[in-house]
């Protein structure tokens, strides 16, 4: 019950938690970065080929702090858009934007994810791939059960999945912690990063996922069954589009 009280407390303040601006540049080398390239149907976007599936390189600038952060794509509905773009900086729960956000639950699931399978991913372009996949498998189905978005308008890839089967699958054992992580949203494809160490702009975040990451026994118990679904349908995947998306 205290575990309770105290997500509820800080899922409170979390809602008053102001989008930090920052901008993003887009600086991804899929010549170099771990990733693998799949086909993908994407009738959101009207499009059939080929997408780069792996880790994304994000150049940031918050307020003249400039980092260079790895993420992945959380954001299968949108065509990247080049060069330097005005973002927020937001909790994982607060991303991606229309037609797929997220709740607390699929939110939770791509955190564990990340703390199971982005070790990995640093230096195995197949587990980098799966691990997008499999993001993308929740974003989108998330979006079909929960958003609304029409079933046959979620993504499917005709490649094979690089494990991201295997990964979804392993949510229902993992007990381990989850990992740290906020968003950028904007006008071009959102993703996911890990959550920067320490600083006062980003302890409500922290707080936020640490709400979360307390609050998960409790959201998988109530959930229904339709959400508790979302990560287990085959609905499909997105990210950089050859010469187009990223």
């Amino acid at each position: 019950m205290a575990a309770v009280i105290g997500w509820a407390m800080m899922a409170s303040l979390a809602a008053n938690v102001s989008a930090q601006p920052v901008t993003v540049t887009e600086i991804t080398d899929w010549s170099t970065t771990p990733n693998e390239l799949v086909t993908i149907n994407d009738p959101y976007l009207g499009y059939y080929g080929g997408v780069y599936a792996g880790i994304n390189t994000l150049q940031i600038n918050n307020d003249g702090n400039i980092t260079i952060n790895n993420g992945f794509c959380i954001d299968p509905f949108h065509w990247n858009v080049p060069g330097t773009l005005d973002y927020d900086m937001v909790s994982l729960i607060n991303a991606p934007k229309s037609p797929a956000p997220l709740n607390a639950f699929t939110a939770t699931e791509i955190e564990d994810l990340w703390a199971e399978y982005y070790p990995s991913a640093l230096s195995s372009s197949t587990a980098a791939a799966g691990l997008q996949i499999a993001i993308w498998e929740l974003v989108s189905s998330n979006a079909v059960v929960n958003d609304g978005l029409p079933a046959n308008m979620g993504f499917s890839t005709n490649s094979i999945d690089y494990g991201a089967s295997a990964d979804l699958a392993s949510l229902a054992t993992y007990d381990g912690p989850a990992a740290n992580l906020i968003a950028v949203t904007g006008p071009g494809q959102d993703f996911v990063i890990a959550a920067p160490d320490g600083g006062e702009t980003f302890i409500m975040l922290a707080l936020t996922l640490s709400a979360l990451i307390l609050a998960r026994p409790v959201i998988i118990k109530s959930a229904t069954p339709q959400l508790r679904k979302a990560k287990a349908i085959p609905v499909n995947r997105c990210s950089s589009v050859q010469g187009q998306a990223n």
